[in-house]
């Protein structure tokens, strides 16, 4: 029983030594999607890992855009532009389907008369997202995530939440 299982344990770390040396040290990936809250519109995202050697977590550096066109809804016929810097962490790389967390800075201006926060203007702080990814081929990859900003803004009375909702297809290079 005992060497079944150092031979099951060997094969594994084989098999994950084998992926990993296959894995290039700094991909890239990119993609386009839909964004919303306070408003619908699209976003651009751009990245590139840093670091996929652990067994449980991978790391990429990532940036994302977003513009969401003013409606009649949230915005009353405002603009809302955003941008989003900080890290991605994916856990257990190597699998189709996969849970991701992104964290980082983000800023946005509101223009119009916003309901969902306190006032137009330019905001500023911190956003935390979890998502989930599978792979719909080598390169495509399917990527939902809900995100929550703690901004301040200009004129504003103090922190504000913003929920935030990205669907977003990426392609790896």
């Amino acid at each position: 029983m005992r060497w079944t299982l150092a031979l099951v344990a060997l094969t594994v770390v084989a098999c994950r030594t084998r992926v990993q040396t296959e894995r290039k040290d700094f991909d890239l990936y990119g993609g386009a999607g839909l964004s919303a809250l306070p408003d619908i519109g699209g976003s651009v995202t751009a990245g590139q890992y840093i670091s996929k050697r652990s067994p449980k977590f991978d790391y990429a550096f990532e940036m994302r855009v977003a513009y969401q066109g003013g409606d009649d809804s949230a915005t009353q016929d405002g603009e809302f532009a955003q941008i989003q810097v900080g890290a991605k962490q994916v856990a257990s790389p190597g699998h189709s389907k996969r849970l991701f967390f992104r964290y980082g800075f983000t800023w946005f201006r509101a223009n119009g008369n916003p309901e969902i926060i306190d006032r137009s203007g330019d905001y500023f702080g911190v956003f935390g997202a979890v998502g989930y990814e599978w792979d719909l081929s080598d390169h495509w990859t399917f990527s939902p995530d809900v995100a929550v900003n703690m901004v301040d803004g200009e004129g504003s009375t103090g922190s504000e939440l913003l929920p935030q909702l990205n669907l977003s297809f990426l392609f790896r290079f």
